[in-house]
Order: C-alpha cells, then sequence, then structure tokens
C-alpha cells in the first residue's frame, strides 16, 4: 500500500509527522458514524486535500483492515501512520485518533445521571446521524467510480452491496471480501504489478507476535488466581479487541451480552445512554469501552474507576494494532506476487460495494422527516464543494438545527 503520491513527501515538500497528526486530529473531530463515515473523512482530508496516500491505497488498508479483528477504521487510520513513518508514528497516530474519545468516554462514566432515565440525547442532535449519511453518501460515490470499471467489477461491487443488506454475520464481510479476492484472481485482468518501495522491512515481525500471545496468556492465567476487578476488566475488554470482527457496531453489543446480561455491572440503562453518547459523538465507537470500563468500577474509589476508564481504552485498541503489525510485513510482501493486482482490483470493488450497502442501511434507519434529508443533502453539496471545512460544517449544522428546533 505503498504507491503514494505525496506532495509532502517530495524534496520540495517533504513530509512532516507533527502535519500529518494535526490532520488525523482534525479527522477525529469530524468522524461521525462508523467505518464506512470514516473512510469519508479519510478520503477527504487525507486523500484529497493533503494527498498522503492514493485513494486506490487507501481502499486497500481498507479490504486488509476488514479482515483483521478489532476497529477497522482506526486500524486503517493507524496504517496509514505505519506506512508513512513506522510503527512510532503509527502508535502516535493511534493516541492522537483514539485518545481525546477514550478520555471524553471515560469523563462521561463519572455522570451517568446526565444521560435521563429516557436513553435519549436532545433533539437537535439528531443532525449527527443524516451528516453522517452524507459523509458515507460522499464516500460511495468517490470509490466507487473508482474501483467500478468494467463488468466483473460491477458484479462484485453488487455483492459487496447485497451482503450489508442481507447478512447480519460478523462474518459476512470479511468471507465477502475473500470472495472478492479470489474472484478477483481467477476472472481479472492481468494488471500490472507495483514495486515495493516501503521503509518496513518484509520478515515477520515475531517479536510483536510473541507480545500479542504473551498479553493474550498472561490476562487468562492472571485471571484465575487473581480476584482483582481491573485485571478481570482488562482481560475481558482485550478479549473483546481480537474476537470481535465488523467494527464497533459488533462490539458493543457482545459487551452488552457480558456486562450486563452475564455479569450486571452495568444497568441496561446506563449501558444504552453510553451506547447513544458514543454515536452522538466523532471519533472510534470503540472508545465505549473507556466508558463501559469506567462504569463497570464505579462501586470502588475515583482511583479505580478512573483506571477501569483507561485500561479498558486502552485495552480494546491493542490487540488490533498488534495484529496490524504483524500482518503488515506480511501483506506487502505479497503485494510483489504477480497475482496480487487481480485480488486488489476485486478486493477494492467489493470495499465499494460495502459502502454503498451501508449507505441504504443508514438511510433506511433514520427519521424519515424534511429535516433529516436537509441535513442530508446539505452536508453532501458541502462536500461536492470541497470549499467548507468539515469541521465549520459540523458546526454550521448544528447551529441550523438548534434554530429549528427553536422555531
Amino acid at each position: 500500500m505503498s504507491d503514494s503520491s505525496d506532495p509532502e513527501g517530495t524534496d520540495k515538500n517533504p513530509f512532516s509527522a507533527t502535519t500529518f497528526l494535526k490532520d488525523v486530529f482534525m479527522c477525529s473531530l469530524v468522524a461521525f458514524g462508523g467505518p464506512e463515515a470514516h473512510l469519508g473523512v479519510f478520503l477527504e482530508r487525507l486523500v484529497v486535500k493533503k494527498n498522503y496516500l492514493t485513494e486506490k491505497a487507501l481502499m486497500e488498508w481498507m479490504a486488509l483492515c476488514s479482515f483483521l479483528p478489532g476497529p477497522t477504521s482506526t486500524q486503517v487510520i493507524t496504517g496509514i501512520g505505519l506506512e508513512r513513518g513506522g510503527r512510532s508514528l503509527a502508535l502516535l497516530t493511534l493516541v492522537v485518533w483514539a485518545l481525546p474519545m477514550i478520555l471524553l468516554m471515560g469523563c462521561l462514566s463519572f455522570i451517568p445521571q446526565v444521560f435521563g432515565s429516557s436513553n435519549s440525547f436532545p433533539v437537535w442532535l439528531e443532525f449527527l446521524v443524516p451528516m453522517a449519511a452524507g459523509f458515507v453518501a460522499w464516500a460511495a460515490w468517490q470509490i466507487g467510480r473508482k474501483v467500478v470499471t468494467d463488468k466483473l467489477s460491477v458484479a462484485l461491487w453488487a455483492q459487496g452491496f447485497a451482503v450489508v443488506l442481507m447478512s447480519g454475520s460478523p462474518w459476512g464481510i470479511p468471507l465477502i471480501l475473500l470472495s472478492g479476492g479470489i474472484l478477483g484472481i481467477v476472472l481479472g485482468d492481468s494488471q500490472k504489478s507495483e514495486p515495493n518501495n516501503n521503509v518496513v522491512g518484509n520478515s515477520f515481525p515475531w517479536g510483536i507476535f510473541t507480545l500479542f500471545v504473551g498479553f493474550t496468556s498472561i490476562c487468562w492465567i492472571v485471571m484465575q488466581f487473581s480476584p482483582d476487578s481491573l485485571i478481570v476488566l482488562f482481560e475481558r475488554f482485550y478479549r473483546y479487541g481480537y474476537l470481535v470482527f465488523g467494527g464497533g457496531q459488533v462490539v458493543v453489543p457482545v459487551m452488552q451480552g457480558e456486562l450486563v446480561d452475564q455479569t450486571g455491572l452495568l444497568s441496561a440503562e446506563e449501558f444504552l445512554s453510553g451506547f447513544g453518547l458514543v454515536q452522538a459523538l466523532p471519533g472510534p465507537m470503540f472508545s465505549f469501552a473507556a466508558f463501559a470500563g469506567g462504569l463497570s468500577e464505579n462501586h470502588g474509589t475515583i482511583t479505580r474507576q478512573a483506571l477501569g476508564a483507561l485500561l479498558g481504552g486502552f485495552a480494546i485498541f491493542l490487540p488490533g494494532t498488534l495484529l496490524l503489525f504483524c500482518v503488515h510485513p506480511i501483506w506487502e510482501k505479497f503485494r510483489s506476487l504477480p497475482w496480487v493486482p487481480k485480488a486488489l482490483a476485486g478486493l477494492n470493488a467489493t470495499a465499494g460495494g460495502l459502502i454503498g450497502g451501508a449507505l441504504v442501511v443508514i438511510l433506511l434507519g433514520i427519521d424519515q422527516s424534511i429535516s433529516t434529508y436537509v441535513f442530508f443533502l446539505l452536508t453532501l453539496f458541502a462536500l461536492m464543494s470541497r470549499k467548507i471545512p468539515a469541521p465549520i460544517l459540523v458546526i454550521f449544522l448544528g447551529v441550523l438545527s438548534l434554530g429549528m428546533q427553536g422555531v
């Protein structure tokens, strides 16, 4: 995924890690919705505006990370940092992207009473959902027109589109992407293989793999001998991070089954309030772990609750990051094989269909009102114009929504 045409990576405009991290932070402020909406934000800022990577490379990252357990959009943006500056920049990217929401959700775990008994939020915040749909629509169009180039890509796009609408299994997306890659190899036209100029070596990082296995084993063993709830909490959220495919929309129901139904650490009201809030705020949905981790320790001291929030947030992002570091060198080595370009073309076309299907799901699930479609269309038009920065767009729509409720 090193086919970058980055003007900031040339001798005239050298790549700046500081500038890149600022752009990552700006993405975190406007990345509402799930991975599909986040992809639209990455496309607009990191590809179109700053050209840190190409649209093709972004789609390759999306395809790769969809195969991995963990937070897909977080792995994508961490992978971009890994591509541009190695593991140190990747870790800084993860911190800049995820830490603000982890801290915010952790703080909110101290005041669950602010959510009220109705598990609802102010009506004027309802603009966030159609706005996120606008970002997904823009991403679907931008990606779709790039990856749909022939009859085969149309068919692969259609299968990706269909699986979102018809499959409720967390394995549906990885399997359909695998299908797209295989069909691309078998039926696709020969494509030119690109040279691999990535700074990362192609040897398997056994140290990182050992770290992943070690964390997994030690957490389970220590939990058997220690009654400390913080150790149990770390193991629980670390386990969520390496067992769940499909991103935040899948991990949250898994959390509910264990934290609410099985253990009773959170009430259904507390859990649903936090779930609603994390969907109304920008950033990765996995940051919900900080809220759930903090609230599960609210019977102890303030220090323990703060540790619970931080451990929950840290633990759930850790395994997906370690797995990304393990897979990336292998992926880079595979990219030099002659059949890989055809597989990537099939993966990209299928991933484009997944984004289109996600848009339909969002549009079918939102409130069918005039104001909803006004916010959706305003977002879409603003993105098409490419003249309105995303943070300004969010503020404008929020003020407009607040004004409409006051009418």
